[in-house]
C-alpha cells in the first residue's frame, strides 16, 4: 500500500525533455490572432470601465438626491 502512495521521481534532465515534448505539442497561436486577441481585450475593458464610470456617476446622483447631501 505505502508503494502505492510514492510519487514516481523524474531526474531533472528528463523532466525538462517531458516538458519540452509537452510544449511541441500545444497549438500556438499566430501572431496576428495574439494582437487581436489583445485589441479585443483592450476594447472591452475601456467597454467596461466606461460602463462603470457611468453606474457610478449614476448611483452618486441618486445617492445625492435622496440624501440632500451636496446640494
Amino acid at each position: 500500500m505505502a508503494d502505492k502512495d510514492k510519487k514516481k521521481s523524474v531526474d531533472p534532465v528528463t523532466f525538462f525533455r517531458q516538458v519540452e515534448a509537452e510544449g511541441r505539442k500545444v497549438t500556438w497561436t499566430s501572431p496576428s490572432e495574439t494582437v487581436q486577441a489583445t485589441i479585443m481585450v483592450v476594447i472591452m475593458s475601456i467597454i467596461v470601465a466606461l460602463f462603470l464610470f457611468l453606474a457610478d456617476q449614476v448611483i452618486a446622483v441618486a445617492i445625492r438626491l435622496i440624501t440632500g447631501l451636496g446640494a
